[in-house]
């Protein structure tokens, strides 16, 4: 039985070995620190919450000027130094610096076992952001970009756009990404295997590097053109059993289209790097009636895909079938290339030698930023008499060879037993028989002014298109409103309206259509439309990539109408 003297030493025993316990365990602390101070804007750093000899639960500290990333990465580190017990745990985050002015870092507090810890206070030194980050800056734990092979182009130069993901985690699901439509460009998607990872080190960091699409673009008008929307969801596994969502957006990029030099050519056939036209035929010398192929071949690198059939003047001895368009075109990374052919189906009528229409125009040469113009070309036909019954019975002339046959001649029957007035009623309706009379000369009078009205409208045939342009843009819009409740049908056939109007308006042809060219034109001929005219057409493109962001198709129908209307009060010739 313990008595009051025993108690009391071991009460004292007791007290002294709490005392070495608590020193045995260790001091704790709290400290916040980070890798790198100065750092520029964009790039990104690791933050680190130290707790020595502490069990608490740590969360992501949330600082202004500073998006996090990715974390807590956690370490810990246990020891035991003559007789005394320590251990840290450090948690670890990863931020991005979005800001470009010093960054105050606060001071922090945890719950101790006997008080309160608090962190330093301290301020990161932002610096501005270096050349080498224009590339590829704030790139961080994941990330969506947007590369473009070139940032300043001319209207229908081709640009490369790579889609890519870059990811620093080996254990990271891509569940779902989009790529964004490319309003303003025709686009033509380029066909790759499927996406892998590839490792690629950027500024001493190693990354997982994804390209998911490559798409070519030929933009369509001038000025800014922002492309956005690249961004994915993914799932990144923390642990075997764990794991969390995860997104990246992409930032958006812009490209910057310059108009053609002026003045633009009139029979201007595109932008390429590389261009030429060839004229083929299956034979050099045929007879009449007999059909044979010519062959007109577009070939070199651009947008062959936007080449449209040339204007040929054929000679008039030949009859002359619509082309089969044949596309012989690859789409790459550095852009089409390739050849585009009209083959023609023609039938000579007549012998003799004539030659083949040549293609009249020019093309923008992209390296060289200047105009080219197609060479002529020297190929002929030699068409010798072939044997008429071969095709219809019939053998054609030329002009210069006429010949009369006796089989031509027919005598007049004077016996005349058809339809008609007997010749004692003919006598005596003097009223009637002069009316049927003047049916010849009436006829023959308009037969007369419509010759002369086609001579004065192939003299001026500028002034003629004009004349015809608004019954030409009335049956057109009549078309469209069939499609009302059909946008697909709709914009289309509206787009193709208006583009003709214009061309008709002006007096040019298909091929002498250029976005720039008609505005500048229209700011000419009607200044007060011109804008109205350029919103319209801007509408019309927006049509093709996002049609829920456009007018309804009865409300683009009025706008048209009533812009026509204002345009033919308004149009000036001078």
């Amino acid at each position: 039985m313990l008595n009051h003297r025993s108690l009391h030493s071991f009460s004292l025993s007791l007290a002294f070995l709490l005392c070495a316990l608590g020193t045995a365990i260790g001091q704790e602390s709290f400290n916040v620190t980070i890798n790198k101070n100065p750092i520029r804007n964009g790039e990104t750093l690791q933050l680190s919450l130290s707790l020595k000899n502490l069990r608490v639960d740590a969360s992501a500290p949330q600082i202004k000027g500073l998006k996090l990333l990715g974390g807590p990465s956690t370490s810990q580190n246990n020891s035991w130094v003559n007789g005394v017990s320590s251990s840290e745990i450090r948690y670890t985050y990863t931020y991005q610096v979005q800001s470009s002015q010093d960054i105050n870092v606060p001071s922090y507090t945890v719950n101790g076992s006997n008080k309160i810890l608090k962190s330093n206070a301290f301020k990161i030194k932002v610096l501005p952001r270096s050349t080498k980050q224009q590339k590829k800056k704030g790139i961080g734990e994941l990330a969506c970009v947007i590369e473009l092979s070139k940032r300043n182009v001319f209207i229908g130069e081709p640009i490369l756009a790579s889609f890519k993901i870059y990811n620093r985690a080996n254990n990271l699901d891509v569940r779902e990404y989009n790529v964004p439509e490319m309003a303003g460009f025709w686009t033509e998607q380029i066909e790759m295997p499927d996406a892998r990872w590839e490792p690629e080190v950027i500024d001493g960091q190693r990354y997982n590097v994804a390209t998911v699409r490559k798409v070519l673009m030929f933009p369509q008008k001038t000025g800014e053109i922002s492309i956005d929307g690249f961004n994915l969801l993914g799932y990144k596994r923390t642990s075997f059993f764990d794991g969390k969502n995860v997104s990246a957006s992409a930032t958006p990029v812009r490209v910057k289209v310059n108009p053609l030099p002026e003045p633009i050519p009139n029979a201007m056939i595109g932008a390429f790097n590389r261009f030429r036209v060839q004229t083929k035929q299956n034979a050099s010398a045929c007879k009449t009636n007999e059909a044979l192929t010519v062959d007109y071949i577009y070939s070199g690198d651009g947008h062959l895909k936007f080449i449209q059939e040339p204007k040929l003047q054929w000679p008039g001895e030949f009859e002359v079938y619509d082309p089969e368009i044949i596309d012989r075109i690859k789409v790459t990374s550095t852009g089409e290339s390739g050849s585009r052919t009209f083959r023609y189906v023609i039938i000579p009528r007549a012998p003799g030698e004539y030659p083949l229409p040549s293609v009249q125009g020019e093309w923008f040469n992209i390296k060289t930023r200047s105009y080219t113009s197609l060479p002529e070309s020297n190929n002929s036909i030699q068409v010798e008499r072939g044997n008429a019954s071969a095709t219809s019975g019939l053998n054609y002339n030329s002009k210069t060879d006429i010949q009369v046959l006796n089989q031509d001649i027919r005598f007049i029957d004077t016996e005349w037993k058809g339809c008609g007035l007997d010749r004692k009623r003919w006598q005596s309706s003097f009223p009637l028989s002069t009316g049927w009379l003047a049916v010849g000369p009436s006829l023959l009078a308009l037969v007369f002014l419509g010759k002369r009205r086609k001579e004065e409208d192939s003299k001026n045939p500028k002034k003629t298109r004009q004349r015809r342009a608004r019954a030409t843009v009335r049956n057109e819009l009549r078309a469209a409103k069939k499609h009302l409740n059909d946008p697909a049908l709709f914009f289309p056939a509206l787009g193709q309206g208006i583009e003709q109007y214009l061309l008709a308006k002006l007096g040019w042809s298909a091929s002498q259509y250029q976005r720039e060219a008609v505005l500048l034109e229209l700011a000419q001929k009607t200044p007060d439309t011109a804008t109205q005219w350029k919103d319209l057409l801007d509408q019309l493109d927006l049509a093709r990539y996002a049609p829920g962001a456009i007018p309804a198709p009865s409300e683009m129908i009025a706008l048209s109408e009533t812009l026509v209307e204002k345009t033919e009060k308004s149009w000036t010739n001078s």
